[in-house]
């Protein structure tokens, strides 16, 4: 049975409907191809905003100091300056190590020729009533925009920690340049000393000190803390926060003089140089490469180097209270002996056993200087706060309240001590 003429036209325009519509379709998507093209060029220009880099003050390094009214011939940008509101510290005095173009070295000085530090960087000083009023005044003093995209280094002086660093740390947390990555340093003195430092190793001050930082890290000898963690540990309520603390000796050389650690955002107390590597076994920094000297008898003693640390943190309730248990190993090797011979398991295990008698004095004696200071470096709070989720919700909540648990919490530290080499000799 065949189709009658009506029929057949209406498969002709059936035909002729469909044609159409792939036709529509095609032209849409060659559209949409076109205007995705356009768009891929505009954003591939990348350029529109540029500026040239002899058009940037770029700065280096920055110290904060307090400003000193009666010894300062700084000038105050603002007409009748003393009834201008200040930020919490009083008026500040920021420093500036700025890269003179052209002259910063690409690579290691060849033969110890070259300029020194006055030839590739300049300082320059301003002081405000805030940090951003501060660093709107030292523009003035510049012709190019100064620009934070490479700073490396900030540092404080202890005056300025003390009386606290939250409106500082909040202007750097806002600003887009600084990069997270950067040090964030307390000073022992005047903050603005370190960059005036002139060190015989590295033609820029702020990169010495960046990269003696970055070595004390990789040689397991410092804990990890830029500006960036800083703010992680700040931000959990179990934990305060703490910050590299340097001294300048002799105006060329800086030293590591332990850990500036804090109370909410004030600086309350410094570790020593030694108690960096109790700290690091505690909060389990790796690798290793701390040494102690361990005393055997008045004639004996040796010097032992961990390798490896490991610890596990455990919080329970005791008596209704939070406690915490501490099982710290550290492994390592005798690096040197006094008066001795280890050519047995024997004194391999007399050695460990002094070896952990001490690191588990040394850290509970640093648990009770923070507890002292209420300043839980160790975060301890936030095992508390994993573990014990009722009781924090119950009888802690905020960061202030738990400070004043940790004052009297419970701590128990065991240690462990492995002895890999002695000498040539390994077990």
């Amino acid at each position: 049975m065949g189709f009658n003429h009506y029929d057949d036209l209406s498969i002709i325009f059936a035909f002729h409907r469909i044609n159409s519509e792939e036709r529509k379709s095609d032209e849409m998507k060659h559209a949409a191809k076109s205007v995705l093209l356009v768009i891929l060029v505009l954003l591939m220009a990348g350029c529109w905003d540029r500026m040239e880099i002899e058009e940037r003050a770029t700065i280096l390094g920055l110290s904060i100091d307090l400003h000193d009214e009666e010894t300062s011939d700084e000038p105050i940008n603002h007409p009748n300056s003393d009834n201008i509101p200040t930020s919490e510290i009083g008026m500040v005095k920021i420093t500036a190590q700025l890269a003179v173009p052209g002259q910063i070295p690409l690579g290691p000085s060849q033969g110890g020729g070259g300029g020194g530090p006055e030839d590739t960087v300049w300082v320059v000083k301003a002081i405000g009533h805030s940090m951003d009023d501060a660093i709107s005044n030292l523009q003035q003093q510049l012709g190019s925009t100064l620009f934070l995209g490479h700073l490396k280094i900030i540092i404080i002086s202890k005056e300025v920690a003390e009386k606290g660093i939250k409106e500082i740390s909040d202007y750097i947390k806002r600003h887009p340049e600084i990069r997270r990555d950067t040090w964030l340093l307390v000073n022992g003195k005047m903050a603005e000393e370190t960059l005036k430092i002139a060190p015989k190793l590295e033609r820029v001050p702020v990169l010495y000190l960046s990269g003696m930082l970055d070595n004390a890290i990789k040689m397991g000898k410092f804990p990890k803390g830029k500006v960036g963690e800083f703010w992680v540990g700040l931000e959990n309520l179990g934990q305060d926060g703490y910050l590299p603390y340097i001294t300048v000796e002799e105006k060329e050389h800086i030293q590591i003089s332990g850990l500036a650690y804090f109370k909410d955002m004030k600086m309350v107390g410094n570790l020593e140089p030694y108690q960096i590597a109790y700290f690091n076994g505690i909060t389990e920094q790796n690798p290793g490469g701390s040494k102690a000297l361990v005393k055997l008898s008045e004639d004996e003693s040796v010097m032992f180097q961990s390798t490896v640390r490991k610890s596990k943190i455990k919080a329970t309730l005791k008596d209704g209270r939070p406690h915490i248990k501490v099982n710290l190993k550290v492994i390592g090797n005798i690096v040197e002996k006094r008066n001795m011979t280890i050519d047995s398991q024997e004194v391999s295990q007399k050695i460990e056993k002094i070896t952990e008698g001490l690191i588990k004095e040394q850290c509970e004696q640093l648990i009770k200087e923070t507890q002292e200071k209420q300043s839980d470096i160790f975060g301890f709070g936030e095992y508390v706060r994993g573990s014990l989720r009722s009781y924090w919700d119950t009888e802690v909540r905020t960061a202030e309240k738990w400070r004043e648990v940790y004052k009297n919490l419970s701590v128990d530290v065991e240690t462990q001590v492995e002895i890999k080499e002695a000498g040539i000799r390994s077990k």
